[in-house]
């Protein structure tokens, strides 16, 4: 009896050792992302019927960003309204090595952005990417080339920064430049993402513009990098900094003001 016992003893030790071994190995092992890469090769397509230069599609994780993308030049007018774009102030081709595209930022200007109104159009919703929760489940990006050749970007930084988005009307940079760049990203980032990137990683920038502290200087950036051979579509780690601190500050008081 007594034999029994202690056998059942060091089975059930064993079994806790292993459910915990199994929480631990399947935390560290992270989520994957279950975000579909679909062939926008037919609207691209229909996207040149107005006229513009495109040069690619893109699609946001979690949001409803599902545009095409265009090359701004003496054609296109990115006042027009008929239909919905990000432009580009460059002429990127599938030489480049970063990718920045722009667009419209009309409704979700406050300070409490607002997140999962479907009704909001171009780079309205990229400001979901203000609040850590989203982040944390929705961290990449479908760029798809003007001839269908798709490709997935993962998100390495966020920034909310006075800026004049001139990274727009460069479509080519030095190793230097980049690395340059990237340093700049991961200071400026309102998050620390367990991200490795590099100059040889293909980047892409996508801006819209804020007023979230009253003024019209302020761009919201995000920045991602392509995903690299073999890599799996797994969530990385998000981890608000210094940065975020001034930005939640800000919300709270918004949060204030609208109770008053």
């Amino acid at each position: 009896m007594k034999i029994k016992k202690k056998s059942l003893t060091i089975i059930g030790i064993i079994i806790i050792f292993l459910v915990a071994f199994f929480l631990l190995f399947y935390k560290n092992m992270g989520k994957i992302s279950d975000f579909k890469v679909i062939d926008e090769s037919s609207k691209i397509k229909e996207a040149g019927n107005y006229g513009d230069d495109v040069t690619g599609w893109i699609r946001v994780e979690g949001t409803n960003i599902d545009l095409p993308l265009i090359a701004r030049n003496n054609v296109a007018d990115v006042g027009r309204r008929d239909y919905e774009y990000a432009w580009t102030n460059s002429f990127p081709d599938e030489k480049s090595n970063h990718f920045t595209y722009i667009s419209h930022n009309i409704r979700n200007v406050s300070s409490n952005p607002i997140v999962g109104d479907d009704s909001m159009t171009y780079f309205e919703q990229l400001m979901s990417f203000i609040y850590p929760d989203f982040i944390k489940e929705n961290q990449f990006v479908e760029f798809t080339y003007p001839n269908g050749k798709t490709t997935i970007f993962r998100i390495y930084g966020v920034s909310l920064i006075e800026d004049n988005q001139e990274m727009s009307f460069y479509d080519t940079f030095t190793n230097d430049e980049l690395n340059d760049y990237i340093k700049q990203v991961k200071k400026e980032s309102m998050y620390d993402m367990d991200v490795d990137v590099n100059s040889n990683d293909m980047l892409l920038t996508l801006y819209t513009c804020t007023r979230f502290y009253g003024g019209n200087t302020y761009s919201f950036r995000v920045d991602a990098r392509e995903l690299r051979e073999g890599e799996k579509m797994q969530y990385s780690t998000v981890d608000t900094n210094n940065n975020y601190k001034v930005i939640q500050e800000k919300m709270e008081e918004g949060e204030k003001n609208e109770k008053v």
